[in-house]
């Protein structure tokens, strides 16, 4: 059942005008903006990098969460979806997958632009997955439900970003330690604790959105 909720989740994404190929563009446009407000001898310092890429990253987020629910919307099957007899923690773990799978095509984008333009090891790559795809889980998922309890005001659009920005500092503080560390290859203690963080996060944020996701949709 996952899987077709998934690929209802894709179909839409590819019917809708916000897809990868816009949102790969949003992210590469911010994220040059952010570096050439730098001299140019640190526009490929890791460090910079490190920081600006998960700030892309959480933008993205904003937009591809916020496209994910306007599309049901807008094909006007948001009511058959979420009144239907499927498990609605199902349709949370769906959005959840297809969305981060989504987001690590962006993130594919611009890290292989970076790798190219900096000569690093194209070896780290697997490190970059499961980096992005722990860091996607939590972000997705306190980005989900912050969104759904600010969806019922008229000011949504301000709040969202408002409330999402201040939980997630955490996240995007540790997962840029992490890239950095993957980077520089420096596995020091700093980087451990890091991962535990992260990971502490995502899954955090995926017991809430079990318990919650289906209290904040009906209401």
């Amino acid at each position: 059942m996952i899987f077709k909720l998934m690929k209802n989740e894709f179909f839409l994404e590819k019917k809708s005008s916000f897809n990868l190929l816009y949102i790969s563009f949003f992210a590469i446009s911010c994220l040059m903006f952010l570096l050439f407000s730098f001299p140019l001898a640190k526009i490929y310092d890791s460090t910079v990098f490190a920081g600006f890429f998960w700030i892309i990253i959480s933008l993205s987020t904003i937009k591809l969460i916020e496209n994910s629910f306007a599309r049901e919307k807008d094909y006007n099957i948001y009511d058959l979806i979420y009144s239907s007899k499927i498990d609605l923690n199902m349709i949370y773990f769906a959005k959840i997958f297809s969305l981060s799978l989504i987001m690590l095509g962006v993130q594919f984008i611009i890290f292989f632009g970076y790798l190219i333009f900096s000569n690093l090891s194209f070896s780290i790559i697997l490190n970059l997955i499961l980096l992005s795809l722990v860091a996607n889980f939590g972000l997705l998922s306190f980005g989900i439900l912050i969104f759904l309890l600010t969806n019922t005001n008229t000011s949504k659009s301000f709040l969202f970003p408002v409330i999402f920005f201040p939980l997630i500092i955490p996240i995007l503080i540790n997962a840029s330690n992490i890239l950095f560390g993957i980077i520089v290859g420096d596995m020091s203690t700093l980087y451990i604790e890091s991962w535990l963080i992260l990971l502490t996060f995502a899954l955090t944020g995926i017991l809430l959105g079990i318990n919650l996701f289906e209290r904040l949709i009906k209401q």
